[in-house]
Order: C-alpha cells, then structure tokens, then sequence
C-alpha cells in the first residue's frame, strides 16, 4: 500500500510541474535560512565537542562572583592567578590545574614582526587538554622557553618550512625574550574554548610583568582549570575555595569577591553570563534567539504559501478524491496520501535548500565575521536536524489540506456539486500572517537603514572625525613619535591618553562622594586631551601640565555628572577616587563613548603623566587624516623598524560595531522581505484563483446583468483589499514593538520608529498583494460569461 501512496504521489506531482518548480524554489529558500539559523545553535550545541568526554569529565572552569558597589553579584570566568596553583597545593581534590590567559605582544622572526594575541598556560594544559599537534612534540612544552604556534600562524612567519626548534622573539610588556618553537597546532574547530594563535608557559608572563606566582593580586586575573580526582566533589572543593576570599579582598577596593563556583568543563557558559573570561564563550543567547525566530517566520511564510497553492490544486482533484472514496479509501488513507506528497514535495525543497545554503550560508556567516561553514558541523547531528525539518515541515503545511480534503462527502463529489472552500477562516488566517509578517520584516529593514544614517549624523559632544588614534607602547614610544610627527604642517594638535574615547577603551571606576558610591566612567588623560579632541570646559579650567597638584588631587567632571548627583556647586565639590580625595576643578561638556551608551551616562577625567600613556591621538582636518595616516605610517617604520604601526580614525573606532550591526541586520531583513513576499504574494494568488473559482458562476451572471469588467474587479478584489489591510495594520503593529525590543537591545543611541516608515511599509507590501491577485481577477473578468455559465 505504501508503494502505492507514493507512485500516486510522483504521477500526481509530475502532472503539475510548475506547482512543484515554485514551491520547491520557495521553500528551499527557506529550508537555506532555516541551515543558516541552525548554523548558530550548532555552533553552540556542538562546543567542545572536539574534546572527548572521558578526557574532560573531571575537569571544571571556576567562576569567580563577585559583588559591585550596588550590590549586584557580577560573575567572571577570570579569577586571581594565584588561586590555581594556592588550591592546588593546599586543598585534597584537585589533581592538577591550568591557567589560561590572554595578552597582546609583538612577535618577530627575521624581518616580519607583527602584533599578536598570545595565550599563556601552565606545563600541565597539554595533559589537561590534549590538542593535536601537525609538527612538534606536546613534550615540548614543558620548556618554559618553548613557544608553540596555530597553522595559520606558523605559515604566516615560516611559509612551508618546518618552524620546529626555529627562535622567535617575543615582546610583552616592553620586554623582549626569545623563544623556540616546540609545536604547530593542527586547525582546531572555531567552537572550542581554546582560541590559540600563539601559545606560551604562563611563567613567560608572570616574568615580564614581575608577578609573583602564589600572590594574590586582583590585578592579574586569568581563566581557572582544575582537574578534580572526582567530578562529584565539585561542590565541597568550591566551598574550599571560599577561604581565599578574604584575602583577595584585602588588595580590592571597588568590587568584593564573595564566593567561587566549579562548573563542569563540558557545561557551557555562555557568552554574555559572564563579565569576563580568557576562555571562548558560545554565542549569547540573544542571538540565536533572534536567528532563530527570522528563521522560523520564513519557514511559516513557505509553509503557508505551500499549504494555499495545495488547496488551490485540490480543485482539480475533487472527483478522483470521490472515486477512491466509493472503491473504499478510509479517510486516513486520503490524509496519508496527501501528507507523502507534500513529505515528497518538502524533500525537494529541501534537496534545493542544500544547493542554495552553499551560497546563502557563506554569506551569511560572512556578514558575521564568523569563520564557520556547513562543512564544520557534525554531519551526524546535521542529518538528524534536516530530518526533524524535514517532517516538521510537511506536517505544518500538509496538515490543513489533508484533512481538508478528506473529509467531503463522496457522492457530492461524483455530481460536481463540491467546491473548494476559497473563504475559509484558516485560509484568510494564513495569508494575513503572512502579509503581516512581510510587514514586519520590511519595517526592519527601513529602520535599521535609517539607522546607520541617524547614528552618523549624531552629534557625539567632541569632534570625533578630525582624530586619529596610534597605540604605543611607553612613554619613550609616545616622546619620540611626537618630536617626530610635530613638524607636520597638517597636525593641528597631538595629545596622550591611558584611555581616550571610544566604546571599547571606557572604564569604570566607583566615585564616592559623602557616604554615596557610583559607578562612573573614567579617563586617564593628558593635558592637552581635551582640547585636541574637541570637549569644552563650561565651568572652571582644565588641567595644567606644569601644576603637580592636578597629577594628585584635581578631577574633571562632565555635565551629567553635576546632574546626575545633584551637585548645586561642583567646583567647591570633593569626591573620593581609589581611597584618595579629588577636588572637582572644571566641568566639561557632555559627549557619547559609544551607542550602547545612554546620553546621560556620565564621565570623569583624572590626568596622567606621559608615563601611562598608552595612545597618542592627533588632530587634523578631516580631508586630510588619510594621508596623515600614511605618512605617519612612514614616521614610525624610520624610528621603530621593528614594531608595528597600529592606527585607527576615530570615527571608525565609534562606528565599527554600529555598522556592522545596522549594514548586516539591513541585509538580512531586506534578503527577507524579498523572500516573504514572493512567497506571500504566490500564496494570495493562490487564494485569489480559489475564489475566482468558487464565484465563477456567480460572475458569469453579473456580466450577463451588466456588470463592467471595473465592477467584477471591484468587487473580488474588495476582499482582498480588506485582508491586506488588516495585515498592513498588524504587521506595522509588530513590527514597530518587535523592531523597537531589537533596537533597545542594541543600542541605547538609535533613531525613534516613526508613522512614515510603519505606512510606508504597508503600503508597499499592499500594493505587492494587490499585484498578485490581479492576474486571476483579470483574467474572470475578461472572459465571455457563456463559457463560465455553459460549464453548469
């Protein structure tokens, strides 16, 4: 009997090749979001999988809570580094352990030196983890001179040649070491906890930063690993951890740490749960959240594209559903036979999805700088996935038809006198959705454009587009880069900084004034900082370079801070900063660190010798800092050949991430609209046939009464108009809180959804449904009603 189902199945299908072409290409455009969404959670859900299990089972990641100056509990995956080796000697339970930590430095073989992020990690990461090697011995690492490297790394400084027992230098800290190769990793999955370019003993570390190992410093954190002798004694061991807590609390002044958590190696944490972490974290919730739900409302549009143009196609089929009804078909044989061709129908869209996703899917991850593809998923967990898609799908959009056409009465089909319904509730239902849900995705799309032009023309309180920011390394770096560029004609002015403007660079310090404590944020700047980048001092002076004092005890203050502490006086105003008092001596004008930050967020400003200057900022004309850069480029290769230049405009500091956000989620939602509405407008025209032929007769005496080919065409397309309104109105309605919870998440700085954009994209998608259904009406409309009448 199954053989049977499905030899109907194919004969059915290849009698209605253009219904199989369109829907195939439709819903295998949304079978390729569907890979794309699932490429994020596959990401997540397969983290780590790269280790086995047995080798990590008793392995657990400490997680360090601590409490702010509001209270708040504010986990890290960093903790002192001095834990790791304190608990390993003195506490039953722990096999081993292994630090894990990041630190930019510069790495030099021959001519080619490069800034690089390296990690560093205890003798014992290589037991704890075994990472396969392509070249070297893990054995090696246990030469605290040893250095091992990435593939990509190791091609990047020794090209083919086999990098094994070859000396780099390595700078970090200001101090060069040498160094000798002893591995080059094997390319590693991108969803593991281990991102290693360049991999070093944490010794080499504590060196260059004269760290003494079983100290506890809070200023030197790194991600924990213990091996425990029994995953099961987790909790007691981390309870043990809690007697270093009063001891690290003695160096910390702002945030208390309050106890210490073991979590299994093998449980995720996920990015965004933790403030802090040395470790790669799986993608945020949020995130594939938000894939997630796109993914699935175009899916629902190709399902209910697919489920009206099969009821559309019923039509023709109301007879034979008859006769087998007559010759003893049951009603859940008419159910299976319609499911196996819609299963049959899905399965190609799903073939096509494939094809498609290798060009949608690239592109995407693209869009997302993430270096991942369908070639590194689990093929295993890949397959069970397309399965459930598979008849998840079908079911979704072959349900409805099927029992729909099961349950007609087999002797009104026989007399013809059986017609489709074309005004069914679940019908209409199905197209407003999806009309409403093409709403929704265009309202995106136009916001977030609007966006990226709105958060350009932001004023941002300084002149963020004449500044170009070079980072240095000390203060003899900073001197003699700036003798050397000062006799530039172009360069207005030259400033340093520890920490200037920017999204990334913000820090918060707790400012206590009274008995009150706040967090703020806080820049270490030089005396000539706030000129050159363009904030006014409304209130009071800025910093003088030659008074001693301003270094000690002096601070700067914006306007939201006066506001946002309520200081009637602020210059006679005295705040406590690291345990020492400040006196407030000027108050600067407001200006915006980033777009995921509030325009009353507030600012203070401390200034620092030359000898904490990490960045060297430059004011120039706009039209000229270009080939400043270049020139500047020049400079620093004559008086530093071996160090590399690192620069960045200042706008594109501010803007980076915005615009990836605003340009990518464009695309997306864009790709989207055109994809929902081709399917929406597919479905209504669907619809549209299916009442012009329910009303056929009824239209054929009308024309035989009088009525105009603009009557007929008023009169169908009334419905329609209706319904399309009705998807109009609540598309605009979600789209504007769905857009609006979306931007809020993003951003605290972003353009207001006004009336315009909600209409205009109404309107668009009305017009399209419109479109659509004109065809079929037209063509009702023209014909001769004799022909129509003289079917009866």
């Amino acid at each position: 009997m199954l053989r049977n189902f499905f030899v109907l199945a194919f004969r059915h299908l290849s009698r209605n090749k253009m219904y199989v072409f369109i829907n195939t290409l439709g819903m295998g455009i949304a079978m390729a979001c569907c890979m794309a969404a699932y490429l994020l959670l596959a990401y997540n859900i397969e983290f780590d999988d790269y280790f086995e299990q047995d080798d990590v089972k008793n392995i657990v990641k400490v997680i360090h809570h601590r409490e702010t100056v509001t209270g708040k509990d504010d986990p890290t995956l960093v903790c002192p580094l001095a834990i790791g080796p304190l608990a390993s000697r003195e506490m039953a339970g722990i096999e081993t352990f292994s630090r894990f930590y990041n630190e930019d430095g510069i790495v030099s073989y021959g001519d080619n030196a490069f800034h690089e992020n390296i990690r560093f990690a205890d003798a014992s990461f290589f037991n704890m983890f075994p990472i396969g090697l392509s070249r070297g011995a893990h054995k090696n690492f246990n030469d605290q001179q040893s250095i091992f490297l990435s593939s990509a790394l190791a091609k990047k400084y020794f090209a083919d040649t086999d990098p094994v027992g070859e000396t780099m230098n390595v700078e970090i800290n200001g101090i060069i070491q040498q160094v000798v190769v002893g591995g080059v990793l094997e390319t590693l999955p991108l969803n593991i906890s281990f991102h290693i370019d360049a991999l070093m003993r944490i010794e080499k570390f504590l060196d260059s930063h004269k760290i003494v190992s079983d100290e506890l410093d809070a200023d030197y954190s790194a991600s924990v690993l213990l091996k425990l002798n029994d995953i099961n004694q987790r909790a007691p061991v981390g309870k043990q951890l809690g007697k270093y807590v009063k001891l690290i609390n003695l160096d910390q002044k702002e945030i208390r740490t309050t106890s210490f958590e073991l979590v299994p190696f093998s449980t995720p944490v996920v990015n965004g749960e933790v403030s802090e972490s040395d470790l790669r974290l799986p993608i945020p919730t949020i995130a594939l959240i938000i894939f997630s739900v796109l993914a699935a409302m175009i899916l629902l549009i190709a399902c209910f594209n697919l489920t009206n143009t099969t009821i559309a196609l019923a039509g023709e089929r109301l007879r034979e559903i008859g006769v087998r009804k007559v010759v003893g078909s049951r009603r859940r044989q008419i159910v299976a036979q319609f499911l196996i061709e819609m299963l049959i129908t899905v399965f190609f869209a799903l073939a096509a999805g494939l094809i498609i996703a290798q060009f949608i899917v690239p592109q995407f991850a693209r869009m997302w700088q993430l270096q991942y593809g369908l070639h590194d998923l689990n093929m295993l967990n890949l397959i069970v996935a397309l399965s459930v898609l598979l008849f998840v799908t079908a079911l979704l959009a072959g349900a409805y038809p099927a029992l729909l056409n099961s349950r007609y009465n087999p002797i009104e089909l026989l007399k013809g006198k059986t017609r489709i319904a074309g005004k069914s509730f679940l019908s209409k239902s199905l197209m407003v959705i999806q009309f409403s849900l093409s709403v929704m995705v265009l309202i995106a799309g136009l916001v977030f454009t609007q966006n990226a032009t709105y958060q350009k023309e932001l004023g941002l309180g300084y002149d963020h587009k004449k500044l170009l920011i070079v980072n240095v390394l000390d203060e003899q770096e900073y001197s003699r880069f700036k003798n050397k560029i000062n006799t530039n004609p172009k360069i207005e002015r030259i400033a340093g900084a520890a920490n200037s403007i920017g999204p990334y660079t913000a820090r918060k310090a707790t400012i206590r004034i009274d008995t009150t404590s706040s967090r703020t944020i806080l820049y270490k700047v030089g005396a000539d900082y706030l000129e050159t980048v363009g904030l006014p001092v409304i209130h009071g002076r800025d910093f003088i370079e030659a008074n001693s004092l301003d270094y000690e005890s002096t601070i700067l203050v914006d306007e939201n801070f006066v506001v946002n502490h309520q200081l009637k006086n602020p210059l006679e105003t005295q705040l406590i900063y690291d345990e020492k008092p400040y006196r407030i001596i000027g108050v600067v004008g407001n200006h915006l660190s980033g777009f995921k930050h509030g325009s009353d967020a507030d600012h203070v400003y401390t200034l620092v010798s030359q000898k904490a200057f990490s960045t060297l900022i430059v004011r120039a004309d706009e039209s000229d800092l270009n080939g400043i850069n270049k020139q500047l480029e020049k400079d620093w290769k004559s008086l530093f050949p071996g160090r590399p230049f690192e620069s960045n405009l200042q706008k594109e500091i501010v803007y980076e991430e915005a615009n990836e956000y605003n340009v990518n989620l464009r695309q997306i939602f864009f790709f989207m609209t055109l994809l929902g509405c081709l399917l929406s407008s597919s479905g209504i025209y669907a619809m549209a046939s299916l009442n012009v032929q329910r009303r056929a007769n009824e239209i054929g005496v009308r024309k035989v009464l009088g009525a105009s080919v603009n009557n007929i065409i008023r009169m169908l397309s009334r419905e329609f108009a209706v319904l399309l309104s009705v998807a109009a109105l609540l598309g605009g309605t979600g789209g504007y809180f769905l857009t609006n919870a979306l931007m809020n998440s993003l951003y605290k700085q972003h353009i207001a959804i006004g009336p315009v954009t909600l209409i205009m994209s109404g309107v668009i998608v009305f017009v399209i449904g419109i479109a659509s259904t004109g065809g079929a009406i037209f063509n009702i409309a023209i014909t001769n009603p004799a022909m129509t009448l003289r079917n009866d």
